[in-house]
């Protein structure tokens, strides 16, 4: 019988069945510390993330308020209010405070809610606000809410452009017995008004100054004719047969943005005794001046709404010059009443009436 043959010990060769690996045993408590343990952990880490984050965050909005609470920056964005909102409006004004404080979105994007009034004798009206906005490429819009106290008396208007513009006569009768003369009669002398009041034919922002020397009005706005007609496509409105009421630019009494805040005035200088209040309103031709430095900033330096047809009103008053066509003017009831008697003018429109209040 033959015995079983064995191999040496050296020669055996172990496989990976003969190992049996040793798993330790887990109970279910101990399972469930590790999955808590490592949410805690990923818990902490996003929260750690977010804190960062909401720090940096407000590190950067810190760093936008200081750079544009920087009274150049602060104050380039008032004047695109102020220069944009008032040159296309009817003897508007804008809140102007050197330290007006405004929103500044995380994009770059500037914006403010302004009040907005109307001079009606010698008193600021309040007659709504305006929420402006302007983003980083330099586009500028804006919205007007109207707050005043009464439902119709808050714009002024319409105007109408000369006879002579639109190649024909008036369609109306200058006989014709104008609704805001039968109002003016009606209202006691404790009263001042603002009104509005279009010219026949086109005359220079002296000129009109002169006719109006002889009542005891302020003049607030002029309306300027910057060759409105010779635009193609141009909206515009119509009375009757001639009478043109077409969008316009405004001269407004002179307002300069400075370093330190603005300085400005609220009426067209006047023929005055005084030579020191006539100066400190300045003249006429700066009132100009400034008017024409301002739109060639707001053309240059803002998109908006209407920027390319004030860049040729632009081209258009630099070669002709600047003349109007109407105004708005504030005063005692008795001389806006006369004013309506001056065949001079055509069109006259009462706006807002106050108590006395006139120096």
């Amino acid at each position: 019988m033959m015995s079983k043959s064995t191999e040496p010990d050296d020669l055996h060769v172990l496989h990976a069945d003969d190992f049996e690996p040793q798993r330790p045993e887990w109970s279910h408590k101990q399972f469930r510390r590790m999955v808590w343990k490592t949410r805690w952990k990923i818990f902490l880490n996003a929260g750690g993330v977010l804190f960062l984050i909401f720090i940096l965050y407000h590190v950067y909005l810190t760093a936008l308020h200081m750079y544009f609470d920087q009274s150049k920056v602060r104050n380039e964005f008032m004047r695109s209010i102020i220069s944009v909102v008032e040159m296309h409006g009817d003897g508007l004004r804008v809140e102007k405070n050197p330290n007006q404080t405004f929103e500044v979105t995380p994009f770059l994007t500037q914006k403010a809610n302004l009040k907005v009034y109307r001079l009606v004798g010698s008193s600021e009206v309040i007659t709504g606000e305006v929420q402006a906005e302007r983003s980083i490429t330099g586009k500028f819009s804006y919205k007007m809410n109207s707050t005043g106290a009464y439902l119709n008396g808050n714009e002024p208007g319409p105007f109408y452009l000369p006879y002579d513009l639109v190649d024909g006569k008036p369609s109306h009768e200058d006989t014709e017995e104008n609704s805001s003369s039968k109002r003016l009669r009606k209202i006691d002398d404790g009263h001042v008004a603002e009104m509005s009041i279009s010219l026949k034919n086109l005359k220079s922002p002296e000129q009109l100054m002169q006719l109006l020397s002889k009542y005891d009005v302020r003049v607030t706005a002029m309306l300027i004719y910057s060759g409105e007609m010779q635009e193609k496509n141009l909206s515009y409105s119509r009375a009757g047969m001639f009478d043109y009421n077409v969008p316009h630019l405004t001269l407004k009494p002179l307002y300069e943005m400075e370093d330190g805040g603005g300085r400005w005035f609220n009426y067209f200088p006047r023929e005055h005794v005084d030579q020191k209040l006539a100066q400190s309103e300045g003249t006429m031709k700066e009132q100009i001046q400034g008017m024409m430095s301002d739109l060639g900033w707001m053309t240059s330096k803002l998109s908006y709404t209407g920027v390319d047809l004030d860049q040729r009103r632009l081209a258009y008053l630099k070669k002709n010059g600047v003349q109007v066509y109407g105004a708005i003017v504030t005063g005692p009831v008795r001389e806006l009443q006369k004013i309506t008697e001056n065949p001079e003018f055509q069109h006259v429109h009462l706006n807002r009436v106050e108590i006395w209040n006139w120096d």
